[in-house]
């Protein structure tokens, strides 16, 4: 079996936690662009950039998933999905891991964790990423 048959999913950390996001949701990796305010967003919101010629909405995660915001993020994760330009503030973009790197995965009540050889990342899919930030936005 090649790894084009595997499922692949992208690592990354952000505030001292890592990441992970299946590579068919991964339209882009950049490196920080400047930043660009949205009057009344949401402290999650760290503003919007232009990613050649497309403007994304730039989103710590880490602050978005409750745990403090990112000083200063080196990369950003640019999302595919449906209806919506979204960019991850990352920390550090670090790997690519398929199945067969993963020993399990756990579902608890924040999520599915996937295990690794060196330690676990919680699985964040993109399209309920969305969902939930639409959700947030709209209280």
């Amino acid at each position: 079996m090649s790894s084009s048959d595997l499922s692949g999913y992208m690592l990354f950390s952000a505030g001292g936690h890592r990441y992970a996001v299946s590579v068919d949701s991964v339209d882009e990796i950049a490196e920080m662009l400047p930043e660009y305010p949205i009057p009344g967003a949401p402290r999650f919101i760290r503003g919007a950039v232009n990613i050649h010629g497309k403007i994304a909405v730039l989103l710590d995660i880490s602050m978005f998933l409750g745990r403090g915001p990112l000083p200063q993020g080196r990369n950003m994760l640019l999302l595919r999905v449906p209806g919506a330009s979204l960019a991850l503030l990352v920390e550090q973009m670090e790997r690519i891991v398929y199945d067969a790197d993963i020993m399990q995965d756990e579902s608890s009540v924040t999520g599915t964790y996937l295990q690794l050889d060196d330690s676990s990342a919680l699985l964040i899919n993109a399209d309920y990423l969305v969902e939930s930030l639409e959700k947030a936005i709209a209280l």
